[in-house]
C-alpha cells in the first residue's frame, strides 16, 4: 500500500511539473515587421544560436542585432523559449513597440534604441551595456539615382543646399540633420514615408546606415536608394538593448543578456557582425565625414 501511495504521488508530481512547464511564458523579443522579414531571409532556416558568420542577403544592422539578442541570452544561461513578436510598420508603430514594453507585456526589443530616448524611461527598463559606442556610428545621406545634384554634392557646404526627411521621433538624426545646417529639414511619422518622400522628389536624402551590399545601395519595395558618394555623416551617443522592469522574467533576462554580452564582447564578435552587415563600412574609412 505504502509503495502505490508513492507511486502514485510521484505521478502527481511529474504531472503537476510538467503542467508548470507547459505554462512557462516565453521571452517575448520586439521587432519591427520589415526587420523580421529580413532576419527570415538571412536565417533562411539556420539556427540562429549557431551563426558565425553575419553577412549575406537580408543582413544589415537591425537584423543582426535581432541575432546577436539571442545568442547572448543563450550564452548568458536563459534557459526559456523565446519568442519574436512582429510590430507591423506604421506611424505609431515605436509608439506601441514603447508600450508593449513598458507595461509588460513583452520583454525587450530585438534592436537597440539611442540611450537618449530611454533616458526618460530609465526607471522602468534595463539598459544594456552599448552595442553602439559612443563616435561609432556612421551613417551615409541616401537619395535616388536619379538625383543628379545630391549624388554630385561632395563637400558640407554642397549638401547644406540638399533638402532632406526624417522622422520627427528619431532624436539623433533630427539633431545631426539640424546641426548640418541644411537649406531644409522636413520631418515625417515613419521610415516608410521618409522613404517615399525621397522616391517622390520632396527631399532630397534621408540618413540610413551603410549597406552591405556591392554599391551600399538600400533597397526596398518597389524603391532603391543609393549614399552619396564619398560622402558620410557621424551621428553622437550610444546604442542599447533594453529589457522591461516588469515584465515577467525580465530581471533574469536582464541578468543574462549582460553576461551573454560581455562575451560577445571579448570574444570580438559584435564588432564583426556590424562589420560584415555593412554597419561598419570598410569601403567608407577614407569618405568624408561632414560633421
Amino acid at each position: 500500500m505504502l509503495r502505490a501511495f508513492r507511486l502514485l504521488t510521484g505521478a502527481l508530481l511529474t504531472l503537476l511539473l510538467a503542467g508548470r512547464a507547459g505554462a512557462v511564458e516565453p521571452i517575448t523579443i520586439l521587432t519591427q515587421q520589415d526587420v523580421y522579414n529580413d532576419y527570415v531571409r538571412f536565417i533562411d532556416n539556420r539556427d540562429p544560436l549557431t551563426l558565425n558568420h553575419f553577412d549575406g542577403q537580408g543582413s544589415r544592422r537591425d537584423v543582426v542585432e535581432l541575432v546577436l539578442v539571442q545568442q547572448a541570452l543563450a550564452l548568458g544561461g536563459l534557459r526559456l523559449p523565446i519568442k519574436l513578436v512582429k510590430v507591423d510598420n506604421t506611424s505609431d508603430s515605436y509608439t506601441r513597440y514603447l508600450k508593449e514594453i513598458l507595461s509588460g507585456n513583452a520583454t525587450m526589443g530585438g534592436n537597440t534604441a539611442w540611450l537618449v530616448d530611454l533616458s526618460s524611461i530609465k526607471d522602468r527598463v534595463f539598459v544594456s551595456a552599448p552595442m553602439i559606442r559612443p563616435g561609432e556610428f556612421e551613417a551615409g545621406l541616401y537619395t535616388t539615382p536619379d538625383n543628379r545634384n545630391a549624388l554630385s554634392a561632395r563637400t558640407l557646404a554642397d549638401v547644406q543646399m540638399l533638402t532632406a526627411v526624417v522622422a520627427e521621433s528619431w532624436l539623433p538624426d533630427v539633431a545631426t540633420l539640424n546641426g548640418l545646417k541644411l537649406r531644409n529639414v522636413l520631418q515625417t511619422q515613419s521610415w516608410d514615408s521618409m522613404v517615399g518622400m525621397v522616391e517622390k522628389g520632396r527631399a532630397d536624402v534621408l540618413l540610413a546606415p551603410f549597406q552591405p551590399t556591392p554599391d551600399m545601395s538600400l533597397s526596398l519595395v518597389g524603391y532603391k536608394l543609393v549614399p552619396i558618394p564619398q560622402v558620410k555623416v557621424g551621428l553622437d551617443g550610444s546604442r542599447h538593448y533594453f529589457v522591461s522592469r516588469i515584465a515577467p522574467n525580465g530581471a533574469a533576462t536582464y541578468a543574462a543578456l549582460e553576461k551573454g554580452l560581455a562575451q560577445l564582447r571579448a570574444k570580438g564578435v559584435i564588432e564583426r557582425a556590424y562589420r560584415e552587415s555593412g554597419f561598419f563600412n570598410s569601403r567608407t574609412q577614407n569618405w568624408s565625414r561632414i560633421n
